[in-house]
């Protein structure tokens, strides 16, 4: 539970340093297109991603494509909150029993 945890929070870190970085290439005077989440997995895996119909079928095609257009820091940071929430720290909640002694 800690390390997903922890991977979930450093990727978080990692979501807001990514979108800091962002909005400052995009003050500058150039016209600047943005970080899609597919340049990071390419940058990753070393190939671009491939969402094919022949593969897969039209409706995760059509995710897959939409997901990989989305900035990459909204992504990481969805993932990062979600791993966050799921391996959160539960405290052990106890029912009460409803048999009575004799």
């Amino acid at each position: 539970m800690v390390v997903g945890r922890t991977i979930g929070w450093v990727m978080v870190i990692v979501a807001i340093i990514m979108a800091s970085a962002e909005a400052v290439m995009a003050l500058g005077a150039s016209g600047h297109a943005g970080l899609a989440t597919s340049d990071i997995v390419t940058l990753l895996t070393g190939q671009a991603p491939q969402f094919s119909t022949t593969r897969w079928p039209e409706i995760f095609s059509a995710l897959g494509s939409g997901v990989m257009a989305m900035p990459a820091w909204l992504v990481t940071g969805v993932i990062g909150l979600s791993l966050a929430h799921i391996f959160r720290a539960r405290r052990i909640r106890r029912r009460v029993s409803t048999i009575r002694p004799l």
